[in-house]
């Protein structure tokens, strides 16, 4: 004598417990493939761990666009030389002693506050646009160029906000204008961002910040 299949009542009635699993399971799978399969690798089961424990959903990391898979080999070829220089220091980045790069304000630069909420929102994307990465980074490009997407180190050439040296290591646009560029902030801090995410050693402005405190660059 067989025995009844258990049944779950559903909004349209009755219905057997094995199909109405074996079909949330696969609507559970189809939404973690939209949402992190193609993005960001990570267990189907994660997404439920992080439920049950009440803490939220893992961000999916969205794979770079063309211009920030740009930006970030910049920064990677960045880092590679400043790895392979005799005293290991950036070949460009940092402030020379006794400089004032802050000096280099003028025309077509944008206000500080402009350029702190462009890095604000540069910045959401690696988790680093509150707390102590936000207030790292602040300090970081205040003391380096006093967020002005034209400062300029008189003696080292060092440009913009991130102060990269030399200054053609950033997207053209970020370039001084007698060279070609406009001094756009956004693409210098989306390379500033690219080079301290992908600099050995730093991986975060904090990280960098620490560098630049104890031996004046980063």
């Amino acid at each position: 004598m067989s025995h009844p299949q258990p049944k779950v009542k559903t909004p349209v009635g009755d219905a057997p417990v094995v199909p109405v699993f074996l079909i949330g399971a696969g609507m559970y799978l189809a939404w973690f493939g939209v949402h992190y399969w193609r993005s960001d690798v990570k267990w189907p089961t994660d997404p439920v761990k992080a439920v049950l424990q009440g803490k939220p959903l893992p961000a999916a990391t969205q794979t770079p666009t063309a211009d920030q898979a740009a930006v970030l080999a910049a920064a990677k070829q960045e880092a590679a030389i400043a790895a392979a220089s005799p005293a290991g220091a950036a070949s460009g980045t940092g402030q020379a002693p006794g400089s004032s790069t802050a000096g280099g304000r003028g025309s077509g630069s944008s206000s500080r506050d402009a350029n702190l909420n462009i890095g604000k929102l540069l910045a959401a994307p690696y988790g680093w646009s509150s707390g102590t990465e936000w207030d790292d980074l602040v300090l970081l490009w205040d003391r380096e160029s006093g967020w002005s997407n034209t400062a300029q180190n008189p003696s080292s050439g060092a440009y913009g906000i991130p102060q990269a040296l030399p200054y053609t290591k950033m997207p053209k646009a970020a370039w001084p204008p007698d060279k070609g560029g406009s001094a756009d902030p956004h693409a210098q801090i989306a390379w500033g961002l690219a080079y301290i995410k992908a600099r050995p050693g730093y991986g975060s402005p904090s990280a960098a910040w620490a560098h630049e405190t104890t031996y004046g660059w980063y």
